[in-house]
């Protein structure tokens, strides 16, 4: 059974207040303790949330990589570690390091297992919170690099559910995938 993929733009739905989960590492700037928002739907969302990077900072290093709240409707959902080894490293991102370098996490590719277990937070979250309806960028995919089959368990852990709605602005092209309109949902 293909997974359902709704095509959708995370800072349209953010704009129309809909619950949306942002894509990011669990790496924290040290020099002014920022998370990292400079790809994917993390620097979409950027214009439109003041101090973005500041409030996700400051999130990770209270909530210790658990998926939560960074305002009313943005929830972190963490997909890359803090920092990598050379060979994790984004292929668009290499040419700046050295091998045996450690490698910081907003160039790290996703890391299936942290996918996995956001997935799982995610749900833990909605079902205490009593949300109805979350918008999350499937994770890893894009700017992470993963393969849809590298994020299988997290995407059967969200497959059932009804709240959890997984969004791209792109078309994945993978049989495991169902493109959607996000009117047909």
């Amino acid at each position: 059974m293909a997974f359902r993929v709704y095509r959708a733009d995370i800072a349209e739905l953010w704009k129309m207040n809909k619950t949306v989960c942002v894509t990011v590492s669990l790496e924290v700037r040290k020099k002014d303790v920022s998370g990292i928002v400079d790809r994917g739907n993390a620097l979409a969302l950027a214009p439109y949330i003041p101090k973005l990077a500041e409030k996700l900072g400051q999130y990770i290093l209270i909530s210790k990589g658990q998926v939560g709240f960074l305002s009313d409707n943005l929830i972190a959902f963490f997909t890359k570690p803090q920092e990598c080894k050379f060979e994790r490293c984004l292929p668009d991102e290499v040419y700046r390091y050295n091998w045996g370098q450690k490698i910081p996490g907003g160039h790290c590719m996703a890391e299936p297992s942290i996918v996995a277990r956001s997935a799982r937070q995610l749900l833990r979250l909605a079902i205490k919170e009593h949300l109805r309806e979350i918008y999350l960028p499937v994770p890893g995919v894009m700017n992470g690099r993963l393969d849809v089959e590298d994020i299988r368990e997290a995407l059967d852990v969200l497959k059932n559910s009804s709240i959890v709605k997984l969004i791209s602005n792109h078309d994945i092209e993978d049989a495991n995938i169902q493109m959607l309109n996000l009117e047909d949902a």
